[in-house]
């Protein structure tokens, strides 16, 4: 791993992130930490049961698809955060 391997993973996730941000109309943002909360669980899971598979391949999104939305969810959860820190330092 090097600062290069890295960015590529990230420039890759970020374009990913922006286009189904687009598709979906912002819709991670709507229930706040919980609800991507809940969408982590759910990628966590598909997680845990790609690596448990005895399938070589998956019949929809592969092992790759599923770390790189986890990196995605992650870095709506943190935009979220920030937002509602934000949030509750003006409103108290």
């Amino acid at each position: 791993m090097n600062e290069e391997s890295i960015k590529k993973i990230t420039d890759d996730v970020t374009a990913i992130l922006l286009k189904k941000n687009a598709d979906y109309g912002g819709a991670s943002f709507d229930l706040g930490l919980n609800g991507n909360m809940v969408h982590l669980w759910d990628k966590v899971k598909r997680y845990k049961s790609l690596i448990g598979c005895d399938k070589k391949e998956p019949n929809f999104e592969s092992l790759e698809d599923t770390l790189k939305d986890i990196i995605g969810y992650a870095i709506i959860g943190l935009h979220i955060l920030d937002d509602e820190t934000i949030k509750d330092k003006i409103y108290g």
